[in-house]
């Protein structure tokens, strides 16, 4: 019988794993240089903390664990839950705002497909205890900068915006009762067209009129055509407007999109995603600001904002766009032996231990093998160097360096 990794997981081989490790460090230095800090949380947490932010319905993705005692535990399934939960219980002690981040994987039992696992990992960052749009536009403008970071321009990427306050007022406006309904359906209309959005819209029992004025509404790209608003979609375009004003800089990157309805369960105002221009891929990252999740765990009424980039559908993009590292594995040093002498493998290792004092990775030959098995080994392995010892060598307290890709030669002093 052949083993294989389970459904909806991946295998991450040393190429693999060197690709994860470049996006990580460049996703965790631009998280750093916006002053979050970061934390990490255990792998499963107690189920009914997990069912806490959306309810039954998470429960049927949840990777439950075997029941022990009265004890019910599930794997997480983000990182917005546990980060919630522990902020709040220290949320007196800790100076605001709070700003976390971490860098972990997640579980979820759905379907997989293309840039979706059942075991995935993530970026996620936390805000919390700031209500100002300037906190909603620091997370936004993090996250295009992480983009950046990686490669990625406004060519490649748009970040899509859209407000909870402004869609429900607009949704009320028209007279429309089933709100959460009609915004589950707005949701969908990017991936079911404009025929099928329509006939969903029609089982909701939404007149024709209702529908086109609908339809009208979710076209809009600019704030300043939508008027006439009702007082609360007045404040809910206002707020947009001002993150919007507060990234300026970044507006090429930035778009008005009011069927972005991610979540709206639970965000609260500001809500982003952002894709590939062409909308080739899932979402690469989504977020916003949920005020309401932080008293739902029991602490005290506390805003919060953030989001997360999901690691899968990145890579995928950044695979197309040729932005990956070329070069992703590879020592600094491999020492290939002419002789197997004690004294020689004694040499060998004494200068790999100086080399790796020195900041330098080193591999050794540890098989016994011939100087051209060695040498097509270090090729195989992309070391950088190679240097070839052998009892002459060890005598003269001198070696020869090899740099493999130009071939040029240098001596040094063992």
């Amino acid at each position: 019988m052949a083993f294989q990794n389970p459904k909806g997981t991946r295998d991450y081989y040393p190429e693999d794993r060197a690709v994860w490790n470049w996006m990580a460090d460049a996703f965790r230095k631009t998280a750093v240089s916006f002053g979050f800090q970061e934390v990490e949380s255990p792998a499963f947490e107690n189920l009914s903390v997990l069912c806490e932010k959306e309810g039954e319905e998470i429960k049927r993705q949840i990777f439950t664990l075997e029941k022990r005692g009265d004890e019910s535990f599930g794997l997480r399934f983000d990182l917005t839950v546990p980060f919630t939960r522990m902020f709040v219980q220290k949320q007196r002690e800790l100076p605001k705002p709070v700003k976390w981040f971490g860098i972990s994987r997640m579980w979820r039992y759905e379907q997989p497909q293309k840039g979706r696992l059942r075991e995935f990992y993530q970026f996620s960052c936390e805000v919390f205890g700031s209500p100002t749009p300037e906190a909603d536009a620091q997370v936004i403008r993090m996250a295009i900068e992480m983009m950046e970071g990686v490669g990625l321009s406004s060519k490649d990427i748009a970040v899509r915006i859209n407000n909870r306050i402004l869609l429900q007022g607009i949704l009320e406006g028209l007279g429309i009762k089933e709100i959460e309904e009609t915004i589950i359906v707005i949701d969908k209309k990017s991936k079911i067209g404009d025929a099928a959005f329509e006939e969903e819209l029609k089982k909701l029992k939404l007149a024709k009129n209702q529908i086109s004025s609908l339809q009208c509404m979710l076209a809009v790209t600019d704030l300043s055509r939508l008027q006439g608003l009702s007082k609360e979609a007045q404040v809910g375009k206002e707020q947009l407007q001002a993150v919007f004003d507060l990234l300026d800089d970044k507006k090429e990157y930035l778009q008005v999109d009011l069927t972005t309805a991610r979540g709206l369960a639970y965000y609260t105002s500001t809500v982003f995603e952002i894709f590939d221009r062409g909308r080739k891929y899932r979402a690469l990252c989504g977020g916003g600001r949920y005020n309401n999740m932080i008293k739902q765990f029991g602490g005290e009424d506390c805003p919060a904002t953030g989001f997360a980039i999901g690691f899968a559908t990145m890579e995928l993009l950044l695979d197309e766009k040729m932005k990956l590292p070329t070069t992703a594995t590879g020592v600094d040093y491999y020492i290939a032996l002419i002789s197997q002498a004690p004294a020689v493998k004694k040499a060998a290792q004494q200068l790999a231990a100086k080399l790796r004092s020195q900041g330098s990775s080193v591999d050794a030959d540890v098989m016994g093998r011939s100087l051209g098995k060695q040498m097509e080994y270090a090729n195989k392995l992309k070391a950088k160097n190679v240097i070839v010892m052998g009892e002459n060598e060890v005598k003269a307290k001198k070696a020869k360096v090899k740099e493999m890709e130009s071939g040029k030669e240098s001596t040094i002093n063992l």
